[in-house]
């Protein structure tokens, strides 16, 4: 086996598990409003189960209604009535192969407002931490006792309805961490000031767990480690209470942040593989339970590394096993190369943090969909399908056609695979968006996809090879605007420099606020440019996932590129730029070179050309998108045929 130790046995408690995977719990917006469980909802925790994960930890849970309520599709786990959709839920887990566990949740001054009735937050203590001013109530030690028993009945709820073991949120700025942290404690009794005191509240919570349980019921905690900001947990701290939990009887440790930015616990894609492992391998210093590793660990070399460097014993695949739940079959069959990994694009999180939509993934249509959508048949008519277009759409309209029995030809004009993710893939922190296009050059071939590459579709070529249906996927194309001077030799489009033209001289201006635009800005600052953007309109990159907005935002500061709203371009001259503003005023701006990039359109000459035979038009060449809007026109596309 290549990977051993990743799919070596452990205990967790007296529970063993078969190997060290662990889906962790992600919130799903998949519920019901009323909170019961959903059959989307449970058919996705069964995909991931079938996947091989040896352990299913079920999204963040409401134990106090409404007051601990933190999303409006929240499962609920406080009333004997949510117990019959539970148990339909740890069901469909086990049936899968997996043990099944439960985060249970009381978010405390982090409570949302606008889910929880608008009741003011609870706390520790009444500390101004939110960014909305509201300062919490500070809980009476009668109403710990309250909280404490909600704790303990959601999880008596959770063994009622076949869970194996529950999880405490103890991370992520969440109530337990909030009691754990000197940042948020400063209370003056019992349960606040030492370390010890701190401790007090879990303890309450994990001995009433026992007393209603029993002892052989497995509680383990997603623990910050970490507060990441002065005054909270620090490394040191989040080891000497990792201690305590532990003492406490605390069965497995899942090594996490605590008040950090978003962004650091909901990475974009240019943070490293694995950053977060540290914590584990800090914690597994001091006590002997068994730790998990968290966030971003992507691939079954890594996982294993970590593993045998006894820096953690278990492993945590979030966004991992979105992308791909069978990542621990593929790994334990060797199979890596057809591994799709996660690539970081924030789809997941735009869709569950930012917009109040179930949760999607950028590279895995299915996820959030349910069973219906996700079953691919085999169709009892083969057909011949030609595929043009090696872009995210084509390529994965080639396989799901493929899978589904049909005789798949793809042809791309470029010499490889990928189309526009091969330049998408180049600013930087963006290289993993090359790990979508390996996946696809190992994928296709091992179902038979013919791939030919280099060769330009007409419609002869097409009438000679006489498909039953053509999926188009030519994607979409930069037209150079109508600026006077935009034919100078100072100008180039923001495509041909990521494709490796070179830049002469040290003063670019860039046409177009857009992504491109300021990936391409980004990328030319980290050459030593001197790089201003100019954008038609006042926002910036608002379509972009807020997170990884803020974050390129940030390093655009970083490297100083100037960025100048609300100009039109008036025209372009050798050596200089003329803009209007808003008022009408009239400047210049001096430069060496000037970038286009402003948005694309479709490109759509072949379709027609092919006017009256059966084509499918997707992706770009429809309307220009982001990778998922591809992936998925990809994935219905060869789905429908």
């Amino acid at each position: 086996m290549k990977f051993p130790k990743l799919f070596e046995p452990i205990k967790v408690g007296h529970l063993e598990l078969k190997n060290r995977i662990v889906f962790p719990p992600i919130a799903t917006n998949l519920a019901h409003v009323s909170g019961e469980v959903s059959d989307v909802q449970i058919f996705h925790y069964h995909r991931i189960a079938r996947g091989g994960a040896a352990l299913v930890i079920v999204e963040n849970s409401c134990i106090a209604y409404p007051e601990a309520r933190h999303g409006a599709t929240q499962p609920r786990i406080d009333s004997d009535e949510f117990v019959p959709g539970l148990a339909r839920l740890a069901r469909a887990v086990h049936d899968a192969g997996a043990l099944v566990s439960i985060e249970l949740t009381h978010p405390g001054l982090n409570a949302s407002l606008k889910f929880n009735g608008r009741l003011r937050p609870v706390a520790p203590s009444a500390v101004r931490l939110r960014k909305d001013g509201i300062i919490p109530k500070e809980l009476t030690e009668n109403e710990i006792e309250e909280v404490v028993e909600k704790y303990a009945y959601a999880a008596l709820r959770a063994r009622r309805a076949g869970f194996d073991m529950v999880e405490l949120q103890g991370a992520h700025g969440l109530l337990i961490n909030q009691f754990l942290s000197p940042l948020t404690n400063r209370r003056k009794d019992r349960y606040g000031g030492s370390r010890e005191n701190r401790l007090v509240f879990v303890r309450e919570v994990v001995d009433r767990i026992r007393q209603l349980c029993g002892d052989g019921f497995p509680v383990t905690i997603r623990h910050a480690v970490d507060d990441m900001r002065e005054g909270g947990i620090d490394l040191e701290e989040g080891k000497a209470l990792a201690r305590g939990l532990e003492e406490i009887g605390i069965d497995m440790i899942q090594a996490d942040l605590g008040f950090c930015p978003r962004e650091m616990r909901l990475e974009p894609m240019p943070y490293p593989q694995g950053w977060r492992s540290y914590l584990a391998g800090a914690l597994k210093e001091v006590v002997s339970v068994p730790v998990a590793a968290v966030g971003t660990i992507r691939e079954p070399e890594f996982a294993e590394q970590l593993l045998e460097r006894e820096e953690a014993d278990l492993v945590a695949l979030g966004r991992t096993l979105l992308a791909d739940p069978d990542w621990p079959l593929k790994a334990k069959a060797g199979e890596v190369r057809r591994i799709r990994r996660c690539i970081g694009c924030g789809e997941c999180v735009k869709a569950r943090h930012s917009e109040d939509r179930p949760i999607r993934c950028g590279v895995n249509p299915t996820v959030g969909e349910g069973e219906p959508f996700a079953r691919l048949e085999r169709t009892e008519r083969p057909k011949r399908v030609l595929v043009v277009g090696g872009g995210p759409a084509g390529m994965e309209a080639a396989r799901v056609a493929a899978l589904r029995g049909h005789d798949v030809r793809l042809v791309e004009k470029g010499d490889r695979l990928g189309g526009t993710l091969n330049i998408a893939s180049v600013p930087p922190g963006k290289d993993k968006i090359r790990w979508l296009v390996e996946y696809y050059e190992a994928e296709l071939p091992s179902l038979g996809v013919e791939v030919v590459l280099g060769s330009e579709v007409t419609r002869e070529a097409v009438e000679e090879v006489r498909p039953d249906v053509v999926i188009l996927a030519t994607g979409s194309a930069w037209p150079r605007p109508d600026i006077p001077g935009v034919d100078l030799p100072c100008v180039v489009h923001a495509t041909d420099i990521l494709r490796g033209t070179e830049v002469e001289g040290n003063d670019v201006v860039v046409i177009g606020g857009g992504l491109l635009g300021l990936e391409t800005a980004l990328f030319l600052a980290s050459r030593g440019k001197k790089v201003t953007v100019l954008k038609r309109y006042k926002t910036i990159a608002e379509d972009l996932e807020p997170i990884y907005r803020d974050y390129m935002l940030r390093e655009l500061r970083e490297r100083e590129v100037g960025i100048v709203t609300e100009v039109d371009v008036e025209r372009i001259g050798q050596g200089l730029v003329v803009v209007r503003d808003k008022e009408g005023n009239i400047s210049e701006l001096s430069c060496d070179v000037v970038v286009l990039a402003r948005d694309p359109i479709p490109e759509r000459k072949l379709l027609k050309e092919l006017e009256g035979l059966d084509v499918i038009p997707i992706g770009d060449c429809v309307r220009p998108g982001r990778i998922v809007d591809a992936v998925r026109d990809g994935y219905i596309a060869g789905r429908k045929l």
